[in-house]
């Protein structure tokens, strides 16, 4: 992503969205950039690289309504490419946009047997998927660090488009929210602690996988998301 450079100016996408930031840190590869308040250098925060975009504009030419655009660049489109039988890659939407706070993702392996509400399991056999899930979120969750409080969102990445209701996986994202607390990311996931998991559909991956959002929670984030 070579249209992500240090002190490069972006403005959203959405014609009602007057934000501008300006990047503060970015390495070629990195998942996320850090950014600030164009204007003022303030609200330092990492966003997702996938946010920013090349121009404004989609490669069908249409007007982008999410994410960053370099401002002062050519609204140019990239013209399609001569076979249409391949989609284009999906975006990686930034689930925390704009929200304070460290953020992290902790992606499962893909191709793990999930467990899902509507299944009729004997509990041996669910217990045994229970164990290699928390297990895997536990290896996965290494480098994150140990948190007081965290917000979670689940993000399912099914192997195809048929439609899903993403709550019916709770006790697959259970078990990685448990492996989270096995490796000590946090001391527990009771409410005094967690916000969620709350329950989303990604993109379509080969094989499957759940991925694991985490915002770091101060006091009085999670005492205001209780009242609501």
């Amino acid at each position: 992503m070579n249209h992500i450079r240090i002190g490069r100016i972006f403005a959203a996408c959405h014609p009602q969205d007057s934000v501008r930031i300006r990047i503060v840190r970015y390495k070629e590869g990195d998942m996320r950039a850090l950014v600030a308040d164009a204007a003022t250098g303030a609200r330092q925060r990492l966003i997702l690289a996938s946010s920013l975009h090349p121009t404004a504009l989609t490669g069908t030419g249409r007007r982008r309504k999410r994410g960053y655009a370099p401002e002062g660049a050519p609204a140019k489109a990239t013209p399609p490419a001569p076979s249409q039988l391949q989609e284009p890659s999906a975006e990686i939407p930034d689930w925390f946009d704009g929200m304070p706070g460290r953020q992290f993702r902790v992606a499962m392996p893909p191709r793990l047997l999930l467990l899902n509400s509507n299944q009729r399991l004997h509990h041996h056999r669910r217990a045994e998927i229970t164990k290699v899930l928390r297990r895997a979120a536990w290896a996965a969750s290494r480098g994150v660090p140990h948190l007081e409080r965290a917000h979670i969102i689940g993000v399912l990445h099914p192997e195809d488009r048929q439609r899903r209701d993403p709550a019916n996986w709770y006790p697959s994202f259970k078990a990685c929210v448990d492996g989270l607390v096995d490796q000590g990311v946090l001391d527990d996931d009771d409410h005094t602690r967690v916000v969620g998991p709350d329950m989303r559909l990604g993109h379509v991956v080969s094989g499957s996988r759940l991925v694991i959002h985490i915002r770091e929670l101060a006091t009085a984030d999670i005492l205001t998301e209780l009242r609501k």
